[in-house]
């Protein structure tokens, strides 16, 4: 029976680590670790649903559910810090990438009522370097790592509308040679 819920148990882990972050102060050894442990669990949790052969739709919404509150919290927390390290311009441009994301998703939903999540290597690259930025504030090469961050999370959004755009395109013709 545990094997069964085992992967959404790792999920929840990423969900209650989110919650308990938000009363952690950023800059604390803390806060990375538990920000460690969720970012494990997310490495882990899928790998255990898919070799337990416990993939569910339950699953997947709670781990989306999951990476969208570590993330909220993540911006929450570290954005202070990114004020007092980045220019307005840089800000700006987080946040015209974050709306460009969160268009997107919006798109997307109300075109399939899911949430878009394609998992190419540009979105796992974007990911994991957005993942590792509450350690690289640390240091001074911060700015420019944020650069990196933003121009990989700018070619996977680009490549998630290209895809949303073909997958769209494909959908149609298919629809039209079946009728």
């Amino acid at each position: 029976m545990i094997k069964k819920h085992l992967a959404n148990m790792i999920t929840s882990i990423r969900l209650i680590g989110a919650a308990v972050l938000l009363f952690v102060p950023v800059t604390s050894p803390l806060f990375l670790i538990i920000y460690t442990v969720c970012g494990l669990s997310d490495a882990v949790d899928g790998f255990v649903a898919r070799k337990l052969n416990a993939v569910s739709d339950l699953g997947r919404k709670l781990d989306s559910i999951s990476d969208v509150s570590l993330y909220c919290v993540m911006l929450y927390k570290v954005w202070p810090l990114l004020t007092k390290t980045l220019s307005r311009k840089v800000l700006y441009m987080i946040l015209g990438l974050l709306l460009f994301r969160a268009i997107l998703y919006g798109i997307y939903w109300m075109m399939k009522h899911v949430l878009l999540a394609t998992h190419s290597i540009w979105n796992k690259l974007s990911s994991i370097l957005l993942f590792l930025l509450p350690y690289a504030l640390q240091f001074d090469f911060a700015a420019y790592y944020c650069y990196l961050v933003m121009g990989t999370g700018l070619i996977a959004e680009l490549h998630e509308l290209y895809w949303m755009i073909t997958e769209n395109i494909q959908s149609e013709a298919e629809k039209q040679k079946a009728s």
